[in-house]
């Protein structure tokens, strides 16, 4: 009887360290996941509630159309959706949570550094108050889907890392659309922002950022405002259109690249608050700007954008900064004095060429170095192709016209470049087409279509500088020269106000002043884009955890199995 008493009791033993160990085992912060539904008939103080007493990592969902007099405080790290696209219009006066939290200005929602890691998803928030959506100290939330409309602010980002701001609209505030003040690491990615009094964008003192592939329209102080300190943030591919100036940058920038964006048809304003000889440009340096000496690698590098009928400048430097030399870009123009870029900056002039592609046109960027680019803005241009008129779409850097044209076969064409056409003999390439992937085309006339061309293992060919793209053609393409609309087209541009050129080096020399304040961006392939870093998507709510407690316990079993069989075998080995 005895040894069965101490066998429970080893037993018991085994399995109170085996609760232990699984007890062990279980993280912290572990917590199971709850969903709840928000409906309208909720007043904003019983919301709030919700959220006080939730737990890290629970989601919110809006099921209904509408909700009146919201202002939240996320105090904890909450997935707040609505797959409904719900309207909440916003209170503009502060509740006691916030009031209690010290803040002073109204909100729609209010991320605080308590709630990292949360998402705000698929809202539309009409706003009454100061912001629509303040993230503070808030590292790794996410605000994607969202509509803004009205009120002072759109999105306020400060003091915090590795925030996403993808896929919003924020339009029609009497402030910026989009405000970073502070950041490091994130990410605005995709957005639509327009209509609103400031500018677009708003970037001060933000580090490793990306600003990509953002739409920026007729806002009221600039598209992309850049302010204070910008270090190693990637603006690449975004479009700015109809503001007083497509990107200004005023700001103390190291390891920036401006890359890859389309800035055009910006506007002048009669009473822009810089004046208004300062609007209409499509890229404006501020009195505030500075960046490396010529030479330096943490200068700013503009480069490979699009910057094309601006009612400006196309770019302009301030006139208290000494001349700054711009990476190559296109002005819509070969010709020096026909780029209207400012006489303190110096520009490199990208060129134009072709490619010949079966049954139809292919044109191809080049740096001035002759070099294919491939991560270009997008702009469209106009082609004749014997009387037929084709719009061609620039993407990275090509674009393709199929226009049933039959192989080894002269046509007479033009593209316009600027107001001017410019006109050559092409003959089309034998082969197969390729699949267009990433060039397009559209027609006003004729038979538009889609084809992709590869400029690889082919040869050049020029008539009186012009491409004539008969070449020896492989694999259905083959590359030609550049072509210009001027005979002397120049490598570095201004416009006809006037030029800066020193004999001793051709005019490519761009001046310092013992400061920080000129920069020379042109040796692009010596870039440091590998200082923006690209961000890592959310992470998720619920973390995978690496369970070692099954082998833990196999062991104890097994422990505890030869503790119970020697006391077992005990007696036998006595006598």
């Amino acid at each position: 009887m005895n040894k069965l008493v101490n066998i429970l009791f080893i037993c018991f033993i085994a399995l109170c360290v085996i609760s232990a160990v699984s007890a062990d085992d279980t993280p912290d912060n572990a917590t199971v996941s709850s969903h709840y539904q928000i409906t309208s008939n909720l007043s904003n103080t019983e919301i709030q509630t919700m959220f006080d007493s939730a737990n890290d990592g629970d989601e919110f969902e809006f099921i209904d159309g509408e909700y009146n007099d919201i202002s939240l405080v996320v105090d904890k790290k909450l997935n707040i959706i609505s797959k409904k696209n719900s309207k909440i219009y916003t209170s503009n006066q502060l509740t006691d949570k916030a009031k209690t939290l010290g803040i002073s200005d109204s909100f729609g929602f209010y991320f605080t550094s308590n709630s990292c890691g949360s998402i705000l998803s698929g809202i539309t928030i009409i706003s009454n108050s100061d912001y629509g959506i303040v993230v503070d100290s808030s590292d790794n939330t996410t605000i994607k889907n969202v509509v803004v409309k009205n009120g002072e602010n759109g999105i306020l980002v400060e003091n915090a890392n590795n925030v996403s701001i993808l896929s919003n609209d924020i339009s029609k505030t009497s402030g910026n659309g989009i405000h970073l003040e502070n950041v490091k690491n994130s990410n605005v990615d995709k957005n639509t922002v327009s209509y609103n009094k400031r500018s677009g964008i708003h970037l001060s003192n933000i580090y490793y950022c990306n600003i990509t592939n953002n739409t920026v329209h007729h806002n009221d102080f600039n598209g992309i405002s850049l302010f204070n300190k910008t270090t190693g943030n990637m603006i690449k591919y975004n479009l700015a259109y109809e503001n007083p100036n497509g990107i200004y940058i005023d700001s103390e920038s190291s390891y920036d690249v401006i890359n890859a964006n389309t800035f055009t048809k910006n506007r002048r304003h009669t009473d822009y608050e810089l004046g208004a000889f300062e609007s209409g440009n499509g890229l404006l340096f501020g009195a505030n700007f500075k960046t490396a000496k010529e030479g330096k690698d943490s200068r700013l590098q503009v480069k490979y954008n699009v910057l094309t009928h601006n009612e400006g400048y196309q770019a302009k430097n301030n006139p208290d900064l000494p001349v700054f030399k711009l990476g190559d870009n296109w002005f819509d123009s070969t010709d020096d004095a026909n780029t209207f870029v400012c006489p303190m900056l110096l520009a490199g002039i990208m060129k134009m060429g072709t490619l010949s592609v079966k049954n139809g046109i292919g044109l191809q960027m080049y740096d001035t170095a002759g070099n294919e680019v491939k991560e270009f803005g997008t702009f469209d241009t106009k082609v004749n192709i014997n009387g037929n008129q084709y719009t061609a779409k620039f993407v990275n850097g090509k674009a393709t016209i199929d226009a049933n044209l039959d192989p080894d076969t002269e046509y007479e064409v033009e593209v316009m470049i600027g107001d001017k056409p410019v006109k050559f003999t092409y003959k089309t390439a034998s082969g197969e087409k390729n699949d267009g992937s990433d060039s397009t085309s559209t027609s006003t006339s004729g038979n538009p279509g889609n084809s992709g061309t590869n400029p690889n293992n082919s040869a050049d060919s020029t008539v009186n500088g012009a491409s004539k793209g008969s070449g020896n053609s492989e694999n259905g393409t083959s590359k030609s020269a550049h072509f210009a609309n001027s005979e002397n087209s120049g490598v570095y541009g201004t416009n006809a106000s006037g030029s800066y050129q020193d004999s001793s080096d051709n005019g490519n020399r761009a001046l310092t002043n013992g400061d920080v304040n000129a920069g020379d961006s042109s040796e692009g392939e010596q870039s440091e884009e590998g200082k923006a870093y690209e961000i890592v998507p959310q992470s998720k709510i619920s973390k995978e955890i690496t369970d070692t407690s099954g082998l833990v316990v196999l062991s104890i079993v097994s422990i505890m199995g030869m503790i119970i069989y020697g006391y077992w075998r005990k007696p036998e080995i006595e006598d």
